[in-house]
């Protein structure tokens, strides 16, 4: 389809994308933002490809909305040189709601612009797509895209994980890779807001230690050879850092606002936006069951374990519309489902727990409820979350890997199941004895039993369990 209006439109963002994006990329002093981790993943990926012409060649890049997808895109396109390549960034939800296209139309209207078939094309080609799932057709264009030319190479953003990798068939997989956008770790926060780089490997060296050893003993041995190097980086740190990053922290567009207020009015307009604008692209719900899912989440910001029966009985709605809804948001990434852990015909019998994929969310629902003493009261919940979600994000990665919890009456938080080795986590927000992680330990025959909390770095060989501070965790 050709279109004159839509080739001005496309010649425009070519003219005036770098400095457009140079506005996303600065905070209000016009000093440019820091560079989260993965930006120096997606730049290897990008450099090994224009000296190599090596894969991947389609990146995408998923996430919860808020987490500063956009800003990486404009980073990444701002870093790459003007000779020699041709870069084009395009708002996939502006250009399609505004000219009534695809995807297809866009390229077949830059074809034009060119002079030229992108199989024709002699120089590197790099998209920069924001907003991809705009188009219900994105997985069958990139492979298009990845099939037309080697010269061409595409970084997009999109809606939640879950969402984007129910609609890639395994054809298109073998083309496509996931980088996944997280909410904003502890280590990067203080990098963002203070400038406090982090210890140089502590992140691996904990992860692998709690992931990966043969008992107790070895994950305390290993966390207390960093003894000194993690004090030293929390010698520094206001007593309420910790607290201030839990409650709004995770998310970046909050690190420069020292408005409590306006920071969670801003996550509250993130959870709106995911409810009104990505859940009905993928899940045809009416008016009035949208309308009822904030109140959903208020309900689950209350509690962890949900019973669909009761919540049903609550909401007087029926439990099968209740689930898909829960289904739905998951699957945007708001909320993150622990099943309990057993045989998966026991587990559809059991309630699962449902924890906000960032305590910044739940907050945003307690502030709703009250004030003083807010944190205190709620921080086993916000702490549960925050362990969540980071277990959620280092075990994401690889197969045979999963995250449940014990559903029985004193049962651990956690089980992470490693192939066939098991790791009982239990997070608490006071002081926790090891007696209460046993049931669960005996239960799963666990490899070893870990406590999180503000608990002193511990061992226990009775109990083959060790109790990790929060501090030691957040690092990772």
């Amino acid at each position: 389809m050709k279109n004159k209006e839509l080739q001005e439109y496309i010649q425009t963002q070519i003219v005036q994308s770098p400095k457009r994006l140079k506005g996303l990329t600065n905070d209000m002093q016009g000093k440019p933002l820091f560079k989260r981790s993965i930006f120096l993943v997606l730049k290897k990926y990008v450099t090994d490809f224009l000296k190599k012409g090596t894969e991947p060649r389609i990146v995408v890049m998923p996430g919860l909305r808020g987490t500063g997808k956009t800003t990486l895109l404009a980073q990444l396109f701002l870093s790459l040189p003007n000779e020699d390549i041709t870069k084009l960034y395009l708002s996939v939800e502006e250009a399609i709601k505004r000219f009534d296209v695809n995807l297809w139309d866009i390229i077949e209207n830059y074809e034009v612009l060119i002079g030229k078939h992108i199989e024709e094309i002699d120089t590197p080609l790099i998209l920069f797509l924001d907003e991809i799932h705009y188009d219900e057709k994105w997985a069958l264009f990139l492979k298009s895209m990845y099939d037309k030319s080697k010269k061409v190479m595409i970084f997009c953003t999109g809606s939640s994980a879950l969402l984007l990798r129910e609609q890639i068939n395994a054809d298109v997989a073998r083309r496509v890779f996931f980088a996944d956008v997280h909410p904003v770790s502890f280590s990067e926060y203080m990098l963002f807001k203070y400038n406090k780089f982090p210890i140089k490997g502590i992140g691996q060296i904990i992860k692998d230690a709690i992931l990966y050893s043969t008992d107790a003993k070895d994950v305390y041995e290993k966390l207390q050879k960093e003894e000194n190097n993690v004090k030293n980086y929390w010698l520094d740190v206001d007593a309420f850092e910790m607290q201030r990053y839990i409650k709004l922290g995770t998310f970046p567009f909050t690190l420069r606002s020292e408005n409590e207020v306006l920071a969670v009015s801003f996550v509250s307009q993130i959870i709106n936006k995911v409810i009104y604008t990505d859940i009905p692209q993928f899940y045809k719900f009416e008016t009035e069951t949208l309308n009822r899912i904030d109140k959903i989440l208020y309900l689950i910001s209350e509690t962890l374990g949900v019973s669909v029966t009761k919540l049903s009985e609550t909401l007087e709605m029926k439990p099968d519309t209740l689930r898909l809804i829960l289904k739905s948001l998951e699957s945007s990434g708001l909320i993150l489902r622990i099943a309990p852990y057993g045989a998966h015909f026991r587990q559809v019998k059991k309630a699962s727990k449902y924890l906000f994929a960032t305590p910044s969310l739940r907050f945003s629902y307690l502030s709703s409820r009250e004030s003083i003493g807010l944190f205190e009261n709620y921080q086993g919940s916000l702490f549960e979350d925050i362990v969540g979600m980071y277990l959620d994000r280092i075990i994401q990665p690889f197969g045979g890997f999963s995250l449940t919890y014990d559903v029985s009456e004193g049962g651990a938080d956690f089980i992470v199941t490693l192939g066939n080795q098991k790791v009982v986590i239990e997070v608490g927000a006071g002081k926790k004895g090891y007696k209460q992680i046993m049931t669960t330990a005996l239960k799963v025959n666990s490899k070893y039993n870990i406590i999180i909390s503000k608990n002193e770095l511990e061992y226990s060989q009775e109990f083959n369990a060790l109790k990790i501070p929060l501090n030691y965790f957040l690092l990772m």
